[in-house]
């Protein structure tokens, strides 16, 4: 299997705002040619398998899918423990959930859609938006977009890094800032 293409986007502010760089990362959307784009934090830790899963996730969702959920957002984080008991690999998020953005396959078309809707929309925090996540949750909720999560997550958050909105690392001990469910290998699970 060949790798997947990669661009690393690199991005700076003061004050530091995700949302800032999560549209760096969609900005290009026209140039592409893929049928979903994967934005992933730079900080996020695959599982194994990754790669071949997320081709078949790709192959089964025309909808945004996170591939990493904490136990917070709350109502989604439940409904994942419930999913994954009943050997269910995905979740809708709830629609007033925040969109936990540390690992999100798009689907090319959404993610031109949602770019579309940002530049007019009223965002959480104007006039400075700066959380991606809130970001993404205010187009779920307003346009209600149906998102998913994976369930398992593929992808773990190990928050070693202090995040760019000032909160210091639990290295690995916050269940809010970690996988709520991590597979070890994404290719155990049929996606």
């Amino acid at each position: 299997m060949a790798p997947i293409p990669t661009e690393v986007i690199a991005h700076a502010s003061d004050p530091p705002s995700p949302w800032t760089g999560y549209k760096k990362c969609l900005q290009n959307l026209e140039t592409e040619n893929a049928s979903h784009i994967l934005v992933v934090q730079d900080d996020a830790v695959p599982c194994r398998n990754f790669a071949p899963a997320l081709e078949q996730i790709a192959a089964t969702n025309d909808v945004p899918v996170c591939l990493f959920l904490a136990r917070l957002p709350r109502r989604t984080s439940t409904d994942a423990t419930k999913a994954l008991k009943a050997n269910r690999r995905y979740v809708t998020l709830f629609i007033r959930d925040f969109v936990p953005v540390v690992a999100v396959l798009w689907p090319r078309a959404k993610a031109q859609e949602f770019m579309a809707w940002a530049v007019n929309a009223k965002l959480p925090g104007q006039p400075n938006p700066r959380s991606d996540d809130a970001v993404v949750g205010r187009w779920m909720m307003t346009t209600r977009q149906e998102i998913r999560a994976t369930c398992p997550s593929l992808v773990e958050h190990p928050d070693m890094e202090a995040s760019l909105i000032g909160r210091q690392p639990s290295w690995g001990k916050d269940p809010g800032r970690v996988a709520l469910h991590l597979a070890e290998d994404a290719l155990t699970y049929d996606w």
